[in-house]
């Protein structure tokens, strides 16, 4: 009898799609759209009088403070600064909005899911509004930031969050108390969207709540135009976004858009609703004062893509939106690197030093000027570490990785074995730093062609630190340079199971792929170091940028990469030109 009942009620809910496709959001037949077919089905069949069990804010301040604490909400500070900062900055921002809601006994809370693909927000009942990280990086404005959090305020005050979790319990057979059984479920229940009349009012209320917080309601529309033109591009061009919005997966943005009525009725129902309510849509907007956090999100992922321009143009965008955003000047230093701009890196490491030098920024920039400028680069180093520190100081991991930098480099140029300065420097490291030190100068004798000098500089800070995998790498690199092919290949696959693991950057993982590769070369096993070469330009796209590997590895070995990247190249040719003959032509 009661498998009859659902299939009645699913015949009645697929009959019923017909007739609310007005009133709800127009959504692809998948799973997630169906199941709340069905859910809304039933509400409507065993629908309770909500002004009979209307909730008291009370009673939706605790139910929400639930919600939110198994779902993992909090409000203490992160570890991570950007976290921190973005978190601040929205809990600012909703403050201003609060102050305008008609329901003044729901405190809000504001988070960020730090999930850089998740564009979308949600709002959970008694106040919690989380919006993601990849939904703020669409924004270019704190009036688009408050239209957003307005948007699912309106959610709370209109009482439209608590009324779905009350059908849901009641379509459920459950009550209020019954709330622990949903678990996970609750905050999918407030992800999935509204029918699209409380969409559309969710964007009037929540325009409301930022115009009378002093925002532009001007600041709204533009927000929705952008997605009117962001939607319009992944729909005639799946797959093809434009530049801008490339790091955001095609199903992502399908995901906002399908949970939202169409941006065109958006922009329609919010210009009505501004004309009518006399808002000033030439009202000049406010700074995103967290701007070059996403900024640089966008960078660093067009940087793995290997669009180095456009990366590089993000950064600078970055930086000029946040000057004292370390992030960003380092990923231009990095990217620049990447991409074989050794002046780029040097100027952009330079500005970095001067606001916070790490070990890592030191390397950067003097590896870039041995091969920006040879000739007075030992010079512009010191220069640059005595105006950064006023006096020694071992106990500074920076500025050892400065004085060590300074001796590769004056090695580099004298291409001469008077080490005494770093031996000096050796006598005063713990263990660690001289495996550190003795793993970057075997860095620069390999560079200089002192291939036996580095191989037994590197071998001793193997000795100090075995566990160190980047030393194990140096040292097959220069083994395999020396001609001892067995031997390189022995220390590679000795670190395989760690270079491989999920948890090692991918960056890692293709030099490890390219030194097989070599490996495989010189061993005359061409078709397997090829194999071994794919996977390294599929990690790490610098490999088939022959400047950077010119400016990282010997002429050997360059020798070789630029033979593995022209047949790389050859064969992704191949490979598009029989993609484009399998797609049918209209």
């Amino acid at each position: 009898m009661r498998q009859w009942a659902f299939l009645a009620l699913f015949i009645a809910g697929c009959a019923a799609l017909f007739v609310l496709q007005r009133s709800q959001v127009v959504t692809s037949i998948t799973p997630r759209p169906l199941l709340y077919l069905i859910a809304d089905t039933q509400r409507e069949a065993e629908r309770i009088p909500l002004a009979i069990t209307r909730v008291s804010d009370q009673e939706e301040v605790k139910i929400g403070e639930e919600i939110a604490r198994n779902y993992g909400l909090n409000s203490r500070s992160s570890d991570d600064p950007d976290a921190a900062q973005i978190s601040e900055y929205l809990n600012s921002v909703g403050k201003m909005l609060s102050a305008q809601v008609r329901r003044k006994d729901i405190p809000y809370h504001f988070y960020v899911d730090k999930n850089k693909t998740f564009v979308n927000a949600f709002a959970l009942p008694g106040g919690h509004i989380v919006v993601g990280r990849g939904l703020l990086g669409l924004i270019e404005s704190e009036d688009e930031l408050a239209a957003i959090l307005g948007h699912e305020m309106a959610y709370v005050d209109n009482r439209h969050a608590i009324e779905r979790l009350q059908y849901e319990l009641a379509s459920r057979r459950l009550g209020l108390g019954s709330l622990y059984q949903l678990g996970a479920l609750a905050v999918e229940i407030f992800q999935a969207g509204y029918t699209k009349d409380q969409e559309l009012e969710a964007d009037r209320t929540g325009l409301g709540f930022a115009d009378s917080a002093g925002y532009s309601a001007g600041g709204g529309i533009n927000l929705i135009n952008r997605f009117q033109q962001v939607e319009s591009d992944y729909t005639e061009r799946a797959g093809s976004p434009i530049e801008e919005f490339a790091r955001l997966p095609f199903s992502a943005l399908m995901e906002y858009f399908q949970s939202h009525p169409p941006a065109a009725e958006r922009r329609a129902a919010l210009e009505k609703e501004a004309s009518a309510r006399g808002w000033n849509l030439s009202q000049s907007v406010r700074p995103f004062r967290i701007h070059a956090i996403f900024l640089t999100d966008a960078a660093e992922s067009l940087d793995r893509a290997g669009n180095f321009a456009a990366s590089i143009s993000h950064f600078k965008e970055a930086i000029d939106s946040g000057p004292d955003y370390l992030r960003a000047r380092r990923g231009l230093a990095q990217t620049s690197w990447r991409s074989g701009d050794a002046q780029g890196a040097v100027d952009a490491a330079t500005e970095v030093i001067h606001r916070a030098a790490t070990s890592a920024d030191w390397v950067l920039l003097a590896r870039a000027l041995a091969v920006s400028d040879p000739k007075n680069g030992l010079n512009r180093l010191d220069e640059i570490v005595q105006a950064t520190y006023s006096a020694p100081d071992w106990s500074n991991e920076s500025y050892l990785a400065a004085r060590v930098e300074l001796s590769g480099l004056a090695f580099l140029r004298s291409g001469k074995s008077n080490l005494r300065e770093y031996q000096a420097i050796l006598t005063s490291l713990s263990a660690s730093n001289q495996s550190f030190a003795r793993r970057e100068m075997g860095w620069w004798m390999y560079r200089a062609g002192k291939l036996e000098l580095a191989s037994k500089e590197v071998d001793m800070a193997r000795q100090l630190m075995p566990q160190s995998e980047q030393a194990k790498i140096r040292a097959a690199w220069i083994l395999s340079d020396l001609g001892r092919q067995a031997d390189a290949e022995a220390l590679v696959a000795g670190g395989a199971t760690r270079l491989t693991a999920q948890n090692i950057a991918p960056n890692d993982r293709a030099e490890q792929q390219a030194l097989m590769a070599t490996i495989k070369w010189r061993t005359d096993q061409r078709d397997a170091a090829a194999l071994q070469f794919q996977g390294a330009a599929f990690n790490n796209v610098s490999w088939m940028v022959l400047p950077w590997v010119e400016n990282n590895y010997s002429r050997r070995v360059t020798e070789i990469i630029q033979e593995l990247q022209a047949g790389e190249a050859r064969r992704r040719l191949k490979e598009v030109q029989q993609t484009s003959r399998a797609v049918p032509h209209n």
